[in-house]
């Protein structure tokens, strides 16, 4: 993984695991599947992620892919502190942003000025930084008259455009960031879609989850791909976005990601 002092994420051995309702029971001497309340059998759990490890340099653009399913969300929320690892861990330097959907934070009883503040102040700002940004968030979302009625109110549309509004104008050093782009109307995702790209080119360690191939080639130099919560490949992008095209997509032939290895790990 390199010299920890230039990493601005390392993540060792991290693993996930959830306690599956569907499979709530204990083996009996005799072998029978019986229901204990608090006692439980290993096969009632599902591992959503297991053995990831990766690090992400400072000032390094960094990709995580999978089909639906792979574990992407889950790793973010892990980094992101919503929630902890069963097994490995993750160390991250420097103050964290999450944007790991639009929403995250708001009241629907409190108008959109209060939800701005209440955002600011669960992602770490002071009220100061927040004032200091809040015409450029409130222009940005084009909420209108709308900025003093309470979020309940609000159109999904215009729900997602101050959330994004609100996401995007966040200060950080590591900024962890689920694909997004597609919110609110065609117009307001050009919008998102170019401010996004400026905020993961400014020089922050960014963990970037996406869907558009396009868009992971432009912005990482590095990529972890997933498959059904385990560690796939991790390496260049060209080489893993060939992979996960090829092998797990099943398009093309002659993958060059064969050629370098279906487990390569340059993490």
């Amino acid at each position: 993984m390199g010299n920890d002092a230039e990493q601005a994420i390392v993540a060792r051995n991290i693993g996930k695991r959830y306690l599956m309702r569907s499979r709530r029971r204990v083996k009996s001497g005799q072998g029978r599947g019986i229901s204990i309340p608090g006692r439980h059998h290993p096969d009632d759990y599902m591992w959503a992620l297991r053995h990831i490890s990766f690090s992400v340099r400072r000032g390094e653009i960094f990709g995580v892919i999978g089909r639906n399913g792979s574990g992407k969300t889950t790793l973010l929320r892990i980094l992101a502190g919503v929630t902890a690892p069963t097994a490995g861990s993750a160390m991250i330097r420097g103050h964290v942003g999450a944007l790991l959907g639009v929403g995250t934070g708001f009241h629907p009883q409190l108008t959109g000025r209060d939800n701005i503040l209440l955002s600011g102040a669960i992602m770490g700002l002071t009220e100061e930084q927040v004032q200091a940004r809040f015409d450029d968030i409130v222009a940005f979302a084009e909420i209108g008259d709308y900025l003093d009625e309470p979020v309940r109110r609000y159109s999904s549309g215009m729900g997602a455009r101050l959330a994004f509004s609100v996401s995007a104008f966040l200060d950080a050093d590591v900024m962890l960031v689920d694909e997004i782009l597609g919110v609110g109307d065609a117009g307001f995702g050009e919008k998102a879609s170019a401010r996004m790209k400026a905020m993961l080119k400014d020089g922050r360690s960014v963990v970037f989850v996406g869907h558009a191939m396009g868009t992971i080639r432009e912005l990482c130099s590095r990529v972890l791909v997933l498959d059904r919560g385990r560690q796939a490949f991790v390496g260049r992008t060209d080489e893993a976005t060939a992979f996960y095209e090829e092998t797990l997509l099943g398009r093309g032939r002659g993958s060059a990601a064969k050629k370098a290895g279906h487990r390569r790990t340059d993490s």
